[in-house]
């Protein structure tokens, strides 16, 4: 099964499929080019030129796989263990936030009501400015009022996972619409 944006498995998926895509585009241009070669004996033709051009969306392809090799899945452990403790919360997992600076690596977010909490695997991710980026964010789409907390400890993450999950217990089914639109927000501003 395919891993959507979102779902855990997405970044080895996206890995896998990106590979495949730039490895496709330059073997093209790198056959149109030789066909060019071969049938004229010279580089100078105008199949020379096609394959220059292919290049482009290659490495446009090449630069969107740069950006996800060093990001990995979560741990399939803690996906189950969240999905026991907390089952009732939106979540999404593997994203890789991107804004005009910086390029924000988030492992799991939990969603609940006005609450936004995420695990952050990588120690090297600027945990302040990624909070505050998801919370303009938001903001600027109408969810005024958010908390955002991002955690590099996974137990203390579990441990607010729980908690919001005992609070949606007991809410109201009108916020799950909410939620996945808060989801739908965070998505769009991920690789």
């Amino acid at each position: 099964m395919k891993a959507k944006k979102g779902d855990a498995g997405y970044i080895r998926t996206q890995k896998r499929r990106r590979t495949f895509y730039t490895t496709f585009l330059f073997a093209v241009s790198i056959a149109v080019f030789l066909t060019g070669y071969f049938t004229t004996h010279t580089r100078n033709n105008v199949l020379t030129i096609v394959a220059v051009l292919g290049c482009l969306p290659a490495a446009k392809a090449a630069v969107g796989l740069i950006i996800l090799l060093p990001y990995h899945t979560i741990d399939e452990k803690k996906q189950i263990l969240l999905r026991e403790k907390a089952p009732l919360i939106t979540v999404a997992y593997d994203l890789v936030i991107t804004s005009r600076e910086k390029i924000m690596p988030i492992d799991v977010i939990a969603i609940s009501g006005h609450l936004v909490c995420g695990y952050v695997s990588r120690t090297k991710v600027d945990l302040a400015y990624t909070e505050k980026y998801i919370k303009t964010t938001l903001k600027e789409n109408h969810y005024d009022k958010m908390t955002v907390k991002l955690f590099t400890d996974y137990n203390a993450f579990l441990g607010r996972a729980e908690g919001m999950n005992n609070i949606e217990a007991v809410e109201k089914p009108e916020n799950h619409r909410i939620e996945e639109s808060i989801k739908d927000i965070l998505l769009n501003i991920a690789i």
